[in-house]
């Protein structure tokens, strides 16, 4: 089968076996992936820094294990040929083959959508545990089904920022992640107002139906924003964007209310104006993927749930919320990327993220 890798900064397709399938698992012929373009761009840059890491859970050295390789008597071997290269993808959707052992509420035959970095590879065939499997609902493409990571990691955002109904969020940062986290917290109740560099962006903001965008560089910016929000700023701030400058982070402080709140969502700079932050007395936090059970091999790869009555919104219960908003049309992704590229020409699609009119993500099929 074919699947794509980084490798010293390019993407490159491989012609690898085809994964087996352990117990709890889910074999996937699959239909479509989507790039996830921040991560993924860091992924290609450090695959030059340092040739050949490939973690699986992208900076999780010292902290989790490699999934795949990280529970006694489960070793996952590196596919022949492939030494050397990093693994690229986790969000994609297709048609179930089969299902291992103890996995009861999932068909041959099923539409469904797919997560994870271990596992939900821009492949054609990936072999998926349960908890990061979620049914696609009827009126819901196969196409949409494969943004259902990345509609994921922005509700996990929004629950960060514990945004409420009637309260204001800056999206800063439109790409991808922010014009689906923009729209799903439009679908909340919640007042949004967006802004990037990239005029681009802005344009794209305003087709989906949101006036309020603005380029944070220009100077009636924050004026703008202390007017839409009753001159008290934003309840939140949810930092999307990919930046090794601290302005972004230390602008988000500016633009909160009194005891507001950034969530960072992307990768900046770190180095904190302190006396920015304490004169909002700013609360800031830091996203983590999908949602809880990110990170936990009990709950990816042994398909433990947590109780509802403990944790009311798990990663595939977060999965499962945005594929239902895709279904309520709430969340258009009709926009965000050109038509789906073959998974053969993988790199040109990569490349296409690099260019000055670049599109939100690019998309794969594997109807090769």
């Amino acid at each position: 089968m074919k699947r794509i890798y980084a490798r010293l900064g390019e993407a490159v397709v491989r012609d690898v076996d085809e994964p087996g399938i352990r117990p709890g698992e889910i074999l996937v012929d699959t239909s479509f992936s989507t790039i996830s373009s921040g991560t993924e761009s860091l992924i290609l840059r450090r695959s030059v820094e340092n040739p050949g890491v490939d973690e699986e859970y992208p900076g999780s050295e010292g902290h989790w294990p490699k999934i795949r390789d990280g529970l006694a008597g489960q070793i996952f071997p590196v596919p022949a040929g492939t030494t050397g290269d990093v693994s690229l993808g986790y969000s994609a959707s297709g048609v179930v083959r089969a299902v291992g052992a103890g996995v009861v509420d999932i068909f041959p035959g099923m539409a469904v959508a797919c997560s994870g970095s271990q596992c939900a590879h821009h492949a054609q065939v990936i072999a998926v545990p349960r908890n990061l499997v979620a049914k696609l609902p009827e009126g819901v493409t196969l196409q949409q089904g494969s943004y259902v990571t990345l509609g994921a990691i922005a509700i996990e955002s929004l629950r960060k920022a514990d945004s409420r109904f009637g309260e204001s969020v800056v999206i800063y940062g439109l790409g991808l992640l922010g014009l689906l986290t923009a729209q799903i917290a439009r679908a909340s109740g919640i007042y949004v107002i967006g802004l990037d560099v990239d005029r681009n962006r802005l344009k794209l903001a305003r087709e989906l139906g949101f006036e309020q965008v603005y380029d944070p560089n220009d100077a009636d910016t924050d004026a703008a924003v202390s007017a839409a929000t009753g001159g008290f700023g934003a309840d939140a701030v949810l930092l999307s964007v990919v930046s090794e400058s601290n302005d972004p982070l230390n602008h988000a402080m500016d633009l909160c209310r009194q005891r507001g709140t950034v969530v960072g969502v992307g990768v900046f700079g770190m180095t904190i104006d302190r006396a920015r932050m304490g004169g909002h007395d700013v609360t800031i936090k830091q996203t983590i993927a999908y949602g809880p059970g990110r990170y936990d091999p009990r709950y990816e790869e042994e398909s433990i749930d947590y109780p509802i009555g403990l944790v009311r919104w798990t990663e595939n219960r977060n999965m499962a919320l945005f594929l239902r908003l895709l279904a309520d049309s709430k969340v258009d992704v009709s926009g965000l990327a050109p038509s789906p590229m073959s998974v053969l020409d993988a790199p040109a699609g990569y490349a296409l993220l690099k260019g000055r009119d670049r599109p939100p993500t690019v998309q794969f099929h594997y109807n090769i």
